[in-house]
């Protein structure tokens, strides 16, 4: 109940538009973080994590939380869709002055439907999913994240893995 209720005030803050609090941060620290928290839940699911970073990628203007909160929830869909001893991906660039963060799986990627609605609230393309606690709202509120700090959300499907491929791309 507790985690339904959050969804809803989720939801809420959602349509509303979340505060924005920017800050300057390191890039490489920043990911290191999310690295670490993302190696955690890849243990626990027995699954590898593959992360590239390219160089020299300075700093960043951004909700660092609020971006946070995005990447982890495409990386919790990740790791819901690998398969067994499979491997996540995150590449991340800074091309002129964007951050683009790209999280690959080796799961059965989107489906046509799925690339066309997942950014959705309440779409859901696995309908098992519905007694994990999910409610479809993982891609929604990231998009709605991303488009606050003037990003892009990117869906498609991974040419090296042909699991599913999403790339946050946001300005700072």
């Amino acid at each position: 109940m507790g985690v339904y209720i959050r969804t809803l005030i989720d939801i809420s803050r959602t349509v509303a538009g979340y505060k924005l609090n920017l800050e300057e941060f390191d890039i490489a620290d920043y990911m290191g973080q999310i690295e670490a928290q993302a190696n955690s839940l890849c243990l626990t699911k027995e699954i590898c994590l593959h992360m590239e970073t390219g160089t020299d990628l300075g700093t960043f203007k951004a909700d660092k939380l609020l971006l946070e909160r995005a990447i982890m929830n495409v990386i919790s869909n990740a790791l819901d869709y690998s398969p067994p001893k499979g491997t996540v991906y995150i590449e991340v660039q800074k091309p002129d002055n964007f951050l683009q963060i790209s999280i690959i799986d080796e799961g059965s990627g989107f489906t046509p439907e799925a690339l066309h609605h997942a950014q959705e609230q309440f779409f859901m393309g696995n309908k098992s999913r519905t007694s994990n606690m999910h409610f479809g709202m993982g891609l929604y509120i990231t998009g709605s994240i991303i488009k606050q700090h003037n990003g892009q959300l990117i869906l498609k499907n991974s040419d090296k893995t042909k699991g599913a491929q999403v790339i946050i791309c946001v300005s700072g």
